[in-house]
């Protein structure tokens, strides 16, 4: 968690200092594609779990989209009879609503759905140990930022909240958390 938290700030900082000394950069009605990092806790799970994926997003001046794919590690979930470590590869698509405060920042709104294929690894106390795997549907809201760092490339950092109901069949435990995201789209 603190190395994400360094790179988001680092990440965060430069973006502001770009805000400052650079040329006003627009970026609208533009498609792009990049690399994103994030951070990723359910209310029950022992700890997080830092997730990459990739992203591709459209823009327009007040509206856009955004169509991610993620790999999310592994969070462990105690129970009673043992433990369950749970494994998440999300498809989510989102609507975002852009408010642009100046040339090469705006903020925004945004709201999406999502499936997320995810693997169950039982440690002890279950019926059935070993591995499964199901497709859970589930969405999100949330808000954030996009930040211009030229004429083609933009900086994002967002948080959403993921509404993902955990599995009756296995545990009662919550897979709805909050989210944490940076990304740097490059657009053509």
């Amino acid at each position: 968690m603190k190395k994400f938290v360094t790179i988001v700030v680092f990440m965060a900082v430069t973006s502001l200092f770009s805000l400052s000394h650079a040329q006003e950069y627009l970026i609208e009605d533009g498609s792009g594609l990049g690399p994103k990092i994030g951070y990723y806790k359910a209310p029950d799970a022992d700890d997080g779990t830092m997730f990459i994926g990739i992203q591709s997003r459209s823009k327009g001046k007040y509206l856009g989209g955004e169509f991610s794919l993620e790999y999310r590690g592994e969070q462990t979930y105690t129970t009673t009879g043992g433990e369950l470590s749970v494994k998440q590869v999300p498809i989510t698509g989102s609507l975002m609503l852009f408010a642009p405060l100046a040339q090469n920042f705006s903020p925004y709104g945004l709201a999406g759905l999502g499936a997320y294929y995810t693997f169950y690894d039982y440690d002890g106390g279950f019926v059935n140990p070993g591995d499964d795997s199901e497709v859970k549907f589930g969405y999100h809201l949330g808000f954030g930022a996009d930040v211009a760092i030229s004429e083609s490339a933009a900086f994002n950092i967002d948080y959403r909240y993921l509404f993902l109901d955990g599995s009756d069949d296995i545990t009662d435990k919550e897979f709805s958390g909050n989210v944490i995201s940076a990304g740097l789209t490059f657009y053509f």
